[in-house]
């Protein structure tokens, strides 16, 4: 999930489509059919702003999904502000969110995230993200939410550990999210037997390979149905490594070497950001997985639906990935200096279609 553009019109959008869709897709007269996915299909992550947008919005761009082939959204479920007391539940928002992805028939995979001041490690003062001081804590939380929500089978377990900034700014610790997985696989499991529990999702170009390593390490194995990646591939494309894909490949190596090559890996997020000045590209050197980037590591709509095509295919024909989940639905702002306004891939801000939402339409 990321941390936290002008429109492109439609015309542009048409103009730039008849280049687009032969070099997408070689050799293809019909972009539409010829997309590769997943066996498993894929969907959509919409981050933070799921749980703030209206009630219109968010069913506004669960319209625009449904206009695709995507048939999952990954839901927040945010711990921290659901049980902000401790043994009392707000579920209105997370109801909301649901309802809207049954109506939409989209199948729901929850990210739960974020830890109550009052199980949080350094308490009131520490970030939202900081781990629970004791993983067990999880455990009441995690039965009352599928007690809730008994439909709800698929579970993924933290968002990008390997990133402090996920972890509540203290030093990604594999060890300790280990711990933390084992308590939520141990309590989902205890309810809800025949569940998939995701290990996080990792950011790329921050030691992904590394921090799954020593998840195993410290007995992990036996505590997830599938583990995640995070396949950004931006800016540079597929091809450029390292990048998302390639460390994906690299864990799949790890999974292997620990005898859990009958696990799948999800794709929890994948995309790019887009620049708002159409045909303008991003020069950056590689970077993905820090934090801070600039306007420099946008790139253009052609190349974003390049990049989520080519990552959707090399997932289809490895064999090993379950479903992948483009972030994001919608653009969240208009600014040409923060990248992190523009990840939409089928809206801009101001709900034009972008070069995506053609090449993803049924």
């Amino acid at each position: 999930m990321r941390v936290k553009s002008a429109a492109t019109r439609a015309l542009v959008v048409a103009a730039t489509m008849a280049l687009f869709v032969g070099s997408v897709l070689v050799g293809s007269s019909a972009a539409r059919a010829d997309v590769i996915a997943p066996a498993a299909g894929y969907g959509f992550a919409q981050g933070a702003p799921q749980l703030t947008m209206s009630a219109a919005d968010l069913n506004r761009e669960l319209d625009a999904v449904s206009k695709t082939r995507g048939e999952w959204l990954r839901v927040l479920i945010n711990w921290s502000e659901i049980e902000s007391t401790k043994g009392t539940y707000n579920w209105a928002v997370t109801d909301r969110v649901i309802k809207a992805a049954r109506a939409h028939k989209l199948k729901v995979l929850s990210l739960v995230l974020s830890t109550p001041a009052w199980a949080r490690r350094g308490g009131a003062l520490a970030g939202m993200y900081a781990p629970p001081s004791n993983p067990a804590s999880i455990a009441p939380f995690l039965k009352a939410f599928i007690k809730r929500y008994p439909d709800v089978t698929r579970h993924e377990i933290w968002n990008e550990p390997n990133l402090p900034a996920f972890w509540g700014l203290y030093p990604a610790n594999p060890t300790e999210y280990t711990a933390l997985l084992k308590a939520s696989y141990t309590a989902i499991k205890a309810v809800q037997p025949s569940s998939t529990v995701v290990a996080a999702g990792m950011s790329p170009g921050a030691g992904a390979v590394d921090f799954v390593t020593k998840m195993y390490a410290a007995g992990a194995k036996n505590y997830f149905n599938a583990t995640a990646m995070h396949a950004y591939v931006f800016p540079k494309g597929i091809n450029s490594k390292p990048n998302g894909w390639s460390e994906t490949q690299q864990v799949r190596s790890v999974m292997t070497s620990n005898g859990d090559a009958g696990k799948k890996i999800w794709l929890t997020e994948m995309g790019a950001p887009t620049r708002p000045a159409a045909g303008t590209s991003g020069s950056s050197d590689f970077g993905l997985g820090s934090l801070g980037f600039g306007a420099t590591d946008m790139v253009t709509q052609q190349e974003q639906a390049t990049q989520i095509v080519d990552v959707l295919r090399a997932a289809g024909q490895s064999g090993y990935c379950g479903p992948a989940f483009l972030y994001s639905v919608r653009d969240q702002g208009t600014s040409s200096n923060n990248r992190e306004d523009n990840f939409g891939a089928l809206l801009t801000n101001d709900w034009q279609p972008k070069i995506t939402a053609t090449v993803l339409a049924k």
